[in-house]
């Protein structure tokens, strides 16, 4: 009965040691296949229970990682498995103003239908509307006016 209990504690302590390293090892993932846009990855270490909010090395939340790379069935399969639509990064960045910089119209529509706060501002007071007119985007730029977006800065009364 000793080598039953002793063999039951390794494993017990196995396993401690073991599961952090693959919650490290698939969050790590995670980051990766959403910046490469890997859908089906991402959607399997989703389902294999790893969070929707991971964020990368720098706090960058992997859906904020899918709304610079512009991969909009990516940012479908974070927001279905619960990611935070309005999750920003240490500069303030959401995924709807990654999107709008680069022009991923599709995307955008995504993120607003989830339900994107259009009027959010980063750290330095931009938001996703002059995001989009810095970037000369004008699509963008009447969908997020559309959605409700104001122009109330600065920035944001630039013209395209």
């Amino acid at each position: 009965m000793g080598g039953l209990v002793r063999s039951l504690l390794w494993i017990t302590l196995a396993m401690g040691l073991v599961w952090p390293a693959f919650a490290v090892e698939a969050t790590a993932r995670l980051v990766a296949a959403t910046a490469a846009g890997k859908t089906s990855v991402v959607r399997d270490l989703l389902v294999q229970g790893v969070d929707a909010n991971t964020v990368n090395g720098t706090g960058r939340p992997v859906l904020v990682l899918a709304g610079f790379n512009g991969n909009r069935r990516t940012a479908l399969v974070l927001l279905a498995a619960g990611a935070d639509v309005n999750a920003v990064d240490s500069t303030g960045t959401s995924a709807l103003m990654a999107a709008s910089a680069f022009g991923h119209k599709e995307l955008v529509d995504l993120l607003l239908v989830a339900g994107a706060d259009a009027n959010l501002k980063d750290a330095d007071g931009r938001s996703a509307l002059s995001r989009a007119k810095l970037g000369g985007h004008s699509e963008v730029v009447e969908t997020l006016k559309a959605a409700g977006a104001v122009e109330t800065d600065a920035a944001d009364a630039k013209p395209n």
